[in-house]
């Protein structure tokens, strides 16, 4: 795929990542009880793959009004599946792919649309349970960085919607952003030693 194919199909996901959001009022749900905020690839244009990430903050985490909300999204309209997980009081850290994973809580949605289905992910904690990366460095990034990335997760993205290898949005970030990975190669390389 041409650099300017990767940009242009980054923003289009983007506008239907909006689009989708809206249409569902999941920030509208989250709201009531939290300053939900959509980050990652789907606020910077690094998107390659129908996946949108949400915070919700909130200073108290009650797993009551989380849970409180499953059928809230289970009724919604095109909402195919909810999926609920406690990784603030049980976080199995005996799993590889769950180590680095926030203390909160974590709802799963997938929305069935005509461009296909769209995975949401929200994660409920205290703002501070995120610092692990700072998002607004996405919105420095050179062009050149931009389309390593989406090249990098272009390369890796899998037949499910996810990326192969274990590996997940923020290494794309990091590698590029903190260790001038510029090929897949490399990327590579960084996973291993992660």
């Amino acid at each position: 795929m041409l650099d300017k194919e990767l940009l242009e199909q980054a923003r289009k996901l983007q506008s239907e990542s909006a689009r989708v959001v809206e249409e569902l009022g999941i920030l509208k749900t989250l709201g009531r009880f939290s300053e939900p905020e959509i980050v990652g690839s789907a606020t910077n244009g690094l998107m390659v793959l129908p996946d949108v990430d949400i915070r919700a903050y909130t200073e108290s985490l009650d797993i009551r009004a989380v849970v409180g909300l499953l059928p809230q999204f289970a009724t919604m309209p095109t909402i195919q599946k909810v999926q609920f997980d406690n990784f603030r009081e049980y976080r199995r850290d005996h799993r590889k792919d769950r180590i680095n994973f926030p203390h909160g809580y974590y709802i799963g949605l997938r929305s069935i649309q005509p461009s296909g289905e769209w995975k949401i992910d929200i994660w409920f904690g205290k703002r501070e349970v995120f610092r692990e990366f700072d998002e607004k460095e996405l919105g420095q990034l050179t062009d050149e960085q931009r389309v390593i990335i989406l090249r990098l997760k272009e390369i890796m993205k899998s037949e499910k919607v996810g990326y192969r290898g274990g590996a997940v949005s923020i290494d794309f970030y990091k590698a590029v952003l903190y260790h001038g990975v510029k090929t897949i190669d490399d990327f590579s390389r960084y996973l291993k030693r992660k």
